[in-house]
């Protein structure tokens, strides 16, 4: 079984409008609500390509409640922590006419200690170790920066494969406990490093010191330039059309193809395929909406990865 984790789920309000125009208002010609986090995300596009997973969040109030409301509407297996506090909100505002979008984020609620502490006792009281576990997204206030390190450690000692998708601390902290794989972005692998990584060999060259802390394999993705991933044998670069930077959802939907590929036993450069795939597929879904098997199919053929 797959399982996602999700310490600071959102709910996200996406406001439709035809295009920008800053010091007047606006008229929206629609609202949607919608789940998000980037472990949830993860679990909707591998729902919507046939896979059950586990969605493991934290959900507090009446917003909180909607998030879990909408994820039970679509099939989602969960396992939830409530909390006292309020489930963040984010505010999408996407330009139809301009197939354009301004993301607003939250935060996220203060944790409690003792909040914390049953997140801990959720994930070290699981029956069965999962085959895959993600662990994505920011972290909440009041929760540990090593969580994910503390995490990853107790899954591997249960023989398993760790994703991981954050940045900043928690990610930095996480490497150190040999994730069986990482997704940054550029940006987040360049504050990795501390230094801008400007061309494609000093991505390959900073990937694989990453490797040799112990992580099995790096994907890098790179918005409209598509995405590099290196193991400790290969490098692979995989490049898509039509691409936009920063569409929302697109590098989670990557993480959930390559989650779906390794879980069916598919070998890395095929799970690279799939990833592309199901980020391409989000990004031609268009707006607020993820990868589903309709476009996932019409993308896959559109990817091209090759050994470099």
């Amino acid at each position: 079984m797959i399982y996602t984790v999700t310490l600071n789920p959102t709910l996200d309000i996406t406001l439709v409008i035809d295009r920008f125009s800053f010091g007047e208002p606006v008229q929206a010609v629609d609202v949607l609500r919608n789940p998000g986090g980037k472990g949830v995300n993860v679990s909707r596009v591998l729902r919507a390509l046939g896979e059950d997973s586990v969605a493991v969040a934290l959900a507090g109030g009446y917003v909180g409640e909607e998030v879990l409301d909408l994820l039970q509407q679509e099939g989602l297996i969960l396992q939830v922590v409530k909390i006292k506090n309020p489930t963040r909100t984010n505010v999408v505002v996407f330009a139809r006419e301009e197939d354009r979008e301004m993301v607003i984020r939250a935060s996220g609620p203060p944790i409690e200690e003792d909040e914390a502490r049953r997140v801990d006792d959720l994930i070290a009281g699981m029956t069965h170790a999962p085959e895959v576990m993600v662990l994505s997204g920011s972290l909440p206030l009041g929760v540990s920066k090593d969580i994910y390190r503390k995490v990853t450690t107790a899954a591997r000692g249960r023989g398993t494969k760790v994703f991981l998708d954050s940045a900043g601390e928690p990610l930095r902290l996480g490497i150190e406990a040999g994730p069986y794989l990482i997704k940054p972005n550029l940006r987040e692998l360049s504050g990795l490093a501390g230094k801008e990584l400007a061309g494609e060999s000093e991505i390959v060259a900073y990937a694989r010191d990453i490797i040799g802390a112990g992580v099995e394999v790096v994907v890098v993705s790179m918005g409209k330039l598509g995405a590099i991933m290196v193991t400790g044998s290969d490098v692979f670069r995989g490049t898509v059309p039509e691409v936009e930077e920063d569409t929302v959802g697109a590098g989670d939907s990557m993480v959930a193809g390559m989650v779906l590929g390794v879980a069916r036993g598919r070998n890395l450069e095929e799970s690279f395929c799939m990833g592309l795939s199901a980020a391409l597929a989000t990004v031609m879904n268009g707006g607020p909406l993820l990868a589903d098997r309709e476009y996932y199919d019409l993308a896959a053929p559109k990817v091209v990865v090759e050994r470099i």
